[in-house]
């Protein structure tokens, strides 16, 4: 959570941007055994528009890294090296280079 408060923002904004639903962001806030998916810490890094090191870090905390031969994880390093934190943005990437509706930001992989 110091992630949120360093960066002026607040909890409200940060789970609406990365379009995570309240009860789920209170489980990541509050119950320290849980560990939420990938695609959820992602979503996160995206909204909180943290730099590459933050997000390395972040993903590293929740047991993940970015997978070099993950062509996803390759578009989300590219999109934060780049200063890209337009979710649209990032889904059309996705969309261009897999064909696939971004299981990242889909309603659905939450």
């Amino acid at each position: 959570m110091h992630l949120i408060w360093n960066k002026g923002l607040s909890e409200i904004q940060i789970y609406k941007t990365a379009n995570i639903d309240r009860r789920l962001f209170s489980k990541i806030r509050s119950d320290a055994d849980y560990h939420p998916q990938k695609q959820t810490i992602l979503s996160l890094i995206i909204a909180l528009h943290l730099n590459l090191v933050e997000a390395e870090d972040l993903l590293t905390r929740a047991g993940f890294a970015f997978s070099p031969v993950d062509t996803i994880d390759t578009i989300y390093q590219f999109c934060i090296e780049n200063n890209i934190y337009d979710f649209r943005i990032i889904d059309e990437l996705v969309y261009e280079q897999t064909e696939l509706i971004n299981p990242y930001t889909a309603e659905t992989s939450y």
